[in-house]
């Protein structure tokens, strides 16, 4: 008796539960979208422990990207000097944050942009800007 219990609830469980009809379930199929027309958005780059996170972030160009100092000590982020970079006039001229400030760049080209923290130049990252 028990097992006939148990081979009907399985029973059960396979039938209903394979149903996409109107179960009562959200099914939710990815969408893609263009980069054309699409909005503009704002991601963060967290700067702590002697790291930013994430260290190497892919962005569309139009979109911004907030550098978020959560270390105890001060950041300097500056653009990396070895590419000649001229759009990047106003984040070579960000001010230095304290904890808990952050800085906010939009890129409006596309390219690799490296970045580093001037305080300790081994501390870098990079923007990758798409079209």
């Amino acid at each position: 008796m028990i097992i006939l219990c148990l081979l009907l609830f399985a029973f059960s469980i396979v039938y209903f539960g394979g149903r996409n009809g109107d179960s009562g379930s959200i099914t939710t199929s990815p969408t893609v979208t263009s980069t054309l027309g699409r909005q503009p958005r704002v991601y963060t780059v967290f700067y702590g422990l002697g790291v930013f996170s994430p260290t190497n972030i892919r962005i569309h160009v139009g979109d911004s990207v907030k550098f978020q100092n959560d270390s105890r000590g001060s950041l300097l982020i500056v653009s990396d000097s070895t590419k000649d970079i001229a759009d990047w006039i106003d984040f070579n001229n960000s001010r230095e944050l304290s904890p808990g400030e952050y800085f906010t760049y939009t890129f409006n080209s596309q390219g690799i942009f490296g970045y580093y923290n001037k305080n300790k130049p081994l501390e870098e990252g990079t923007v990758i800007v798409r079209p």
